[in-house]
C-alpha cells in the first residue's frame, strides 16, 4: 500500500497506519516527492510502525539525487533496528524532473543518473558491513563512524524501467521493482508502452539471469495503477490506446487490474505463476477496492 498521507494528516496518520495493518496489509509504503504534496518519509514511517504490531513499513523510493548514500545507509540501518526488522529501503535513480528543478538542482541525464545510483548501492551496501570510508567517481566517504553497521540490514529495493538499472538492482537488491522506464522525467505513453505483458516478462527474466549471476534470488515488484470494471468500456479502450494494445489485452496488462474480486484475485495468482511477479503495490485511493482482494488472497 504507497500513500503520501494527503488524505489523512499527520494527526490521523497513525490510524491510517493501523487501518491499513488491520485490513491484512503487509507493506505501507511512502514516497519521497518535493514537488507534489506527500509526507516526509523516514518521520512518517517510523510514526507508522510505531502505531503498529507488524505492519512493513518502506520507501517507494527514496530519490538517490536528494542526499548522501552514507546518510541513507546510517538512517536505514537505524530505522531497520528501531523498528525490529520492520523497515525496508526503497531507493531509485530519481525520475521526477520537478522535484530537482524547483530544489535548484541540475536534473542529469539519465545514464549520470544511474551511474549515480550504481555508486549509491555500492556504497550502502559497504557501510551496512562496517565501510568506513570510499573514494567513487561520485561520492567520497571519510573516517564515517560505525553507525551504518548492522548485522541485519533491511531489506533493499531497487526500482526501475530500463535495462542498466534493472541489472543494478539485480546486482545489489534483494527486490527489484519493474517499472515503466521514465527516463524523460514525465508520465506518458511512451512510459506505459514499456510495462505491456511481454516487456515485463522480458524484464523479469533478464533479472532472474544476472540475479544469478551473484548466486542470489531477487523478489520482483510492481505498481498497479488501477482498477477498473469490465463494464466500464470506454475507459477499457482509453487504456488499450495508451498502452498500444488491443481492448481485449488489458486485464492481462501487468500494472492493471480488471474485474470483480474473485476474477482479480485468480488474475494475480495467474501472474505470479507466468511472471514471478510477487510483490504488488497499489495507491492509497485503492486502498478499499482493494480490501476484499487481499482477504482473498490471504495465506497464498
Amino acid at each position: 500500500m504507497l500513500s503520501t498521507g494527503a488524505t489523512c494528516g499527520p494527526g490521523g496518520w497513525p490510524a491510517f497506519a493501523r487501518r491499513v495493518e488491520d485490513q491484512g496489509w503487509s507493506v505501507l509504503q511512502v514516497p519521497q516527492h518535493f514537488s507534489v504534496p506527500s509526507v516526509p518519509p523516514l518521520p512518517a514511517l517510523a510514526t507508522a510502525a510505531a502505531a503498529t504490531s507488524g505492519l512493513t513499513v518502506g520507501t517507494l523510493v527514496l530519490d538517490n539525487e536528494t542526499g548522501h548514500p552514507a546518510v541513507v545507509a546510517r538512517d536505514a540501518a537505524w530505522l531497520a533496528a528501531a523498528t525490529g526488522g520492520r523497515f525496508e529501503l526503497g531507493i531509485g535513480a530519481g525520475w521526477m524532473a520537478a522535484d530537482h528543478t524547483m530544489l535548484g538542482r541540475p536534473f542529469r541525464e539519465p545514464a549520470e543518473r544511474v551511474d549515480r545510483l550504481g555508486e549509491a548501492l555500492a556504497l550502502i551496501r559497504g557501510c551496512w558491513a562496517g565501510r568506513t570510508s570510499f573514494a567513487g567517481t561520485h561520492y567520497v566517504l571519510e573516517d564515517l563512524p560505525e553507525g551504518a553497521a548492522t548485522a541485519t540490514p533491511p531489506r533493499l529495493l531497487v526500482g526501475g524501467g530500463g535495462r542498466r538499472v534493472l541489472d543494478l538492482a539485480a546486482r545489489h537488491a534483494d527486490v527489484v521493482g519493474i517499472a515503466p522506464d521514465m527516463r524523460s522525467g514525465r508520465i506518458g505513453r511512451a512510459a506505459a508502452r514499456t510495462t505491456g505483458r511481454e516487456q515485463v516478462m522480458a524484464k523479469a527474466a533478464r533479472i532472474r539471469e544476472v540475479a544469478a549471476a551473484r548466486g542470489a534470488t531477487v523478489e520482483l515488484h510492481m505498481s498497479i495503477t488501477g482498477i477498473h470494471d469490465r463494464a466500464d468500456t470506454a475507459r477499457i479502450d482509453r487504456l488499450a490506446d495508451s498502452f498500444g494494445v488491443a481492448p481485449g489485452e488489458v486485464p492481462r496488462l501487468p500494472s492493471v487490474l480488471v474485474g470483480d474480486t474473485a476474477e482479480i484475485a485468480d488474475e494475480l495468482r495467474r501472474r505470479r505463476d507466468e511472471t514471478g511477479v510477487s510483490y504488488l503495490t497499489v495507491n492509497e485511493t485503492l486502498l478499499e477496492r482493494m480490501a476484499p482482494v487481499v482477504a482473498e488472497l490471504a495465506g497464498t
